[in-house]
């Protein structure tokens, strides 16, 4: 799916938007992630205003977005190890995971989305919840089709598969 047609479906879903230059996590105008959008038309009246964001990476703003994110990190601790040995110890499946939109970093960890009901408090943002796991909520996350040094953000699941929290 093309730039446009992913931002469009992430609006959709309610999330909020930021441009982060090529090969940057951050938005560095003032303001930062804060500078989302949920209409394709503000989100393209900020980058007529930036153009060196045009053809940048795609963020969601957690802090105003109806979404929380669970980040499975292969960094200092392996996240995928620490999920996989929870979900064993609660009788989990742990393909169960699959069943919500499932995007893989240029890392090789994931960002598992759920959708917040309207009227449903957000959990707490946390991090390392578990080894190498965060929950996202008041953060910037960057998203597909998002690349970084030559690594792209890559859907894993469809983004149609995106469950309730």
């Amino acid at each position: 799916m093309d730039k446009c047609g992913q931002i469009k479906k992430y609006q959709q879903t309610g999330a909020y938007v930021f441009m982060a230059l090529p090969n940057q996590k951050h938005n560095a105008v003032d303001g930062g992630f804060h500078n989302s959008f949920n209409s394709g038309d503000e989100l393209e009246g900020w980058l007529t205003q930036h153009p060196d964001y045009q053809n940048g990476n795609v963020g969601i703003d957690l802090s105003k977005s109806n979404l929380v994110v669970v980040d499975i990190d292969k960094h200092k601790h392996n996240g995928m190890k620490s999920i996989g040995a929870w979900f064993k110890a609660h009788s989990i499946n742990p393909e169960t995971i699959q069943d919500t939109y499932v995007e893989r970093t240029p890392t090789g960890g994931l960002h598992a989305f759920f959708l917040i009901p309207t009227g449903r408090e957000k959990p707490k943002h946390a991090i390392n919840v578990i080894d190498g796991v965060d929950v996202l909520t008041n953060t910037a996350v960057t998203v597909a089709p998002s690349v970084i040094d030559n690594h792209n953000y890559r859907a894993i699941t469809p983004f149609e598969t995106i469950q309730e929290a």
